[in-house]
């Protein structure tokens, strides 16, 4: 357990190394997810997942400040929402006629989601969209013909945690050639409520989390029994962890 939570911490990006690979190589593939507490735990729960991905991002600011405490490598808040990097997403997809496709949330969610995002970025090029239930194993395969049939520069995958995650790695052992995948989270549903989910108060005060909770329950249930979990887990393991580098010295 102690390796993993190293690997992760590793793999832990900040921003500038986010704006390298949004320029897309189409010689290359990147797989990037976002870790918030409660997808910390599910890596560490299922550490076969970690190899899969190019980088990880801190989608928090908790996170962001216990792994700046503890490690060297500091490490920025990125999230993928219209408070932080879905902007810079979308806006440079725009501008460079980038095709880019979205999969996740339900059939509704995500038509209302394409309906704002199309309202801010009008000359978006997406040529791909789907619901994120598959019923069967023939879902899948009618998907995966899809993308591979149709180029794609960026995909956004947003299920939620693991599920995200687990499709994304279908996806590359399907070897489906998209130079960025990215995964998303509850993006897809936040727009689809409204095309800038956070209040312009709530982003200055930083609260964003405080009108997650508000407004869902999955989002209230993970604060009370995930996060505190989180916290206690990894302040324990790094400070162990540097009482061992001390006794060595």
């Amino acid at each position: 357990m102690e390796l993993i939570y190293s690997i992760i911490d590793k793999r832990l990006r900040d921003k500038s190394f986010f704006n390298k690979i949004l320029r897309v190589d189409h010689s290359k593939s990147y797989f990037v997810t976002f870790l918030n507490p409660f997808s910390y735990n599910v890596f560490l729960n299922k550490p076969e997942l970690i190899g899969e991905f190019n980088a990880f991002f801190a989608d928090g600011a908790l996170l962001v400040t216990v792994h700046n405490l503890f490690n060297k490598d500091k490490i920025d808040r990125l999230s993928f929402d219209f408070s932080s990097i879905a902007t810079d997403v979308l806006e440079y997809s725009e501008n460079n006629n980038l095709s880019i496709s979205f999969i996740g949330a339900t059939e509704e969610e995500l038509q209302g989601t394409l309906v704002n995002i199309k309202k801010l970025y009008s000359k978006l090029n997406i040529v791909y969209t789907r619901n994120g239930y598959f019923n069967n194993k023939e879902d899948y395969k009618e998907c995966f013909n899809s993308l591979k049939d149709t180029e794609i520069d960026i995909l956004i995958i947003g299920m939620g945690s693991p599920y995200q995650e687990e499709f994304a790695i279908k996806v590359k052992n399907k070897c489906i050639n998209i130079p960025l995948v990215l995964t998303c989270g509850g993006f897809l549903t936040q727009t689809s409520i409204k095309a800038d989910y956070y209040y312009p108060w709530i982003k200055k005060l930083g609260l964003r989390w405080l009108q997650r909770a508000i407004m869902h329950r999955h989002v209230r249930d993970r604060l009370i029994k995930d996060y505190p979990i989180f916290i206690v887990k990894y302040i324990w393991y790094h400070i162990k962890k540097d009482l061992r580098n001390e006794t060595v010295k």
